[in-house]
């Protein structure tokens, strides 16, 4: 079952990257669409379904992704900048609670003698 979890994310996973892969090299690259077939092996049909896959899922990177190096204002700066910052206090508040969760784990089973990571797997 893990297993399948595992592939199924992996898909996705590379899904997600050869699509971004498309999006910038049309985008980004400012290929046309015969050369982004080209390169990608991908149909045209399905080089603009992935553009506008990507866009809908992924509004703000493709915004980001639109504008090339020069066309950067300090406000986009900025707002990056911000996004770091919110980006890393989520990832300290997440690593927070897992090592939370995993001192209760260990509570658990020596206070009770339940081992709780495999309680919850039937």
């Amino acid at each position: 079952m893990k297993r399948k979890k595992l592939d199924q994310y992996q898909k996705a996973q590379n899904r997600a990257l050869s699509y971004k892969e498309v999006y910038d090299l049309y985008h980004g690259q400012s290929l046309s669409w015969k050369e982004v077939c080209e390169k990608t092996g991908y149909s045209r049909n399905s080089v603009f379904r992935i553009l506008r896959t990507f866009e809908a899922e992924n509004p703000k990177m493709a915004d980001q992704m639109k504008k090339k190096g020069r066309d950067v204002t300090p406000a986009d700066y900025k707002q990056l900048q911000s996004e770091i910052a919110r980006l890393q206090s989520e990832l300290k508040r997440e690593k927070l609670r897992a090592d939370f969760y995993e001192e209760m784990v260990d509570f658990g089973k020596e206070v009770y003698g339940i081992d709780l990571k495999k309680a919850g797997t039937k």
